[in-house]
Parts: structure tokens; C-alpha cells; sequence
């Protein structure tokens, strides 16, 4: 039962810092970049301000996804098992696009490494 309590605790803490990522790409703008040090990766034209809106939804739909899916993490345990595929799924195209592209590691690495982070909490919750 403890096991099941702290598990629900990680994956409640995880989704809404997954909610929290997708706010902020929705509400974006070129200060929120200067925020992060990234100032210089903003771009104003509308497609890029529209993929980003469109990247913040997804991935506060992923947050609150996981929000319903930590109340019962035995009974999904297959589908953290999944999500754990899809998140390191993520984490290496996010890699390898970067790499290929030359950016800096740091414009990246932040959420590079929370998916991993999230990839291997998904794999272990998913063991049933």
C-alpha cells in the first residue's frame, strides 16, 4: 500500500510539472525565452508561435493524463510501460534533432533530461 501511496505522489508531482511545461509554451513569448537564457531561439513568425501553442496543449494534455492515470497505477501499469517507451521515444528524437541541427546541449537538455527522468519513473511504476 505504501509502494502504491508513493507512487501516486511521484506520478501527481511529475504531471503537474509536465502541466506546468505546457502552460508556459502556451503563454510564451520572446521575454519567456530571455527568462531561460534562450532570448536568441525565439522566433516571432506566426507558424513557429502556432507550433509551440499547439506543443503546450499536447503536452498539458499529457500532464493531466497522468494526473487521472496516478490514482490507480497498478491497474495502468501497461500504459506507463508505454509511456515509458513514448517518453524515451521522445527524449532521443529530441537528442538526435538537436545533435543533427548543432544546437547547444543546454537549449535542450533541460527537457531532454525530464523526459528521460520520466521514461524511467514510467518503467518502473510500469512493472505492476
Amino acid at each position: 500500500m505504501q509502494k502504491k501511496v508513493a507512487q501516486q505522489v511521484t506520478l501527481r508531482i511529475l504531471s503537474i510539472l509536465i502541466i506546468i511545461g505546457g502552460l508556459v509554451r502556451l503563454v510564451a513569448n520572446a521575454q519567456t525565452f530571455q527568462s531561460f537564457m534562450i532570448g536568441e531561439l525565439w522566433m516571432s513568425h506566426p507558424y513557429f508561435i502556432y507550433i509551440y501553442r499547439m506543443l503546450g496543449a499536447f503536452v498539458v494534455s499529457t500532464g493531466v493524463t497522468m494526473f487521472v492515470i496516478a490514482h490507480d497505477p497498478v491497474r495502468y501499469a501497461r500504459i506507463l510501460r508505454v509511456w515509458g517507451f513514448c517518453f524515451l521515444f521522445v527524449a532521443i528524437v529530441m537528442f538526435l534533432v538537436g545533435y543533427f541541427l548543432r544546437m547547444t546541449f543546454i537549449h535542450y537538455a533541460f527537457d531532454f533530461t525530464f523526459c528521460v527522468l520520466i521514461a524511467l519513473t514510467c518503467f518502473s511504476f510500469g512493472k505492476g
